[in-house]
């Protein structure tokens, strides 16, 4: 242990002992022992005060936290071992509970199989404990599953793509093209903007990303965000395209939580579940 180590460790004692209320003025602190068996550096430091005397732990990914010498913790050994079980039990608890990312944000790219593995991949991959060089390959992996994306939208529809003149790996031409052509008219014309935009900064993020070294954990998550959301993005327009948005509403509440009961042989009514309101379908003749 250097001195400037120990001067260091010392002053954040002091401080971490400020805030007890119930603790009293310390009167003397020195490091116990050192342990190194599970492979990292652990202090276990002997601090008295007025009235009672504490072991304090701390080192290598080990958080700071204090234990009384009464009975409970009669040596530095025992404070040690109790102190790195709690620790890997927290752990524990931390990745059983761990969620991902790409579970922060509602997508319906589940049947998108290889894009889905490689968002997995870049999730999973994230932690604050990689270097440079590893979330710039998250960005890699962004940029892929956006490729893929647009080899997907291309085997939809071959033709569009050709007509276009695009390439399968030109994802933002791609997307734009079927930006257009999944929400046509002046209607969806502020969505196509904003689609086009979230397009484009997804895009040039990653890019970005891959090629800086000094990115840190929250640009790469913002990175896997963007991707994450202008995938989904281009799903709903689809489902937009196929007419999902054009459900049957209540035409006296609005309502869209509506049952469809055929009262008659070949003769169906739309019930509201909100306001009970009644209507007929009628069917037009071919």
């Amino acid at each position: 242990m250097t001195p400037e180590y120990r001067i260091e460790v010392e002053k954040n004692i002091k401080e971490y002992f400020k805030s007890f209320d119930d603790i009293k003025e310390i009167v003397n602190i020195k490091c116990e022992e050192t342990f190194t068996d599970l492979g990292i550096v652990v202090n276990v430091w002997n601090v008295k005060t007025e009235d009672e005397a504490f072991w304090v732990v701390e080192g290598d990914d080990a958080p700071m936290n204090l234990y009384t010498q009464n009975a409970n913790y009669l040596s530095a050994d025992e404070a040690y071992s109790f102190h790195m079980g709690l620790t890997q039990r927290l752990e524990k608890r931390h990745k059983n509970e761990f969620k991902h990312i790409i579970e922060e944000i509602p997508l319906d790219i589940g049947h998108l199989k290889s894009i889905n593995r490689k968002l997995n991949m870049a999730s999973e991959k994230l932690s604050i404990d990689l270097e440079p060089e590893e979330f710039q390959s998250i960005g890699l992996l962004c940029r892929e599953s956006l490729i893929d994306l647009s080899k997907e939208l291309c085997n939809r529809n071959p033709e569009l793509v050709s007509e276009k003149g695009l390439k399968k790996s030109d994802f933002k031409g791609v997307a734009n093209a079927f930006i257009e052509y999944y929400i046509p008219g002046s209607e969806n014309s502020d969505l196509r903007n904003y689609s086009r935009k979230l397009v484009d900064s997804a895009w040039s993020y990653n890019s970005m990303l891959v090629h800086s070294q000094n990115k840190k954990y929250p640009d790469a998550k913002i990175a896997l965000l963007f991707t994450c959301t202008t995938i989904s993005l281009i799903e709903n327009l689809f489902f937009k395209y196929l007419g999902f948005d054009q459900e049957l509403a209540c035409s006296k509440c609005g309502s869209l939580q509506i049952e469809f009961i055929e009262y008659e042989k070949d003769k169906i009514k739309q019930v509201c579940k909100k306001c009970d309101n009644e209507e007929l379908i009628t069917f037009a003749e071919e």
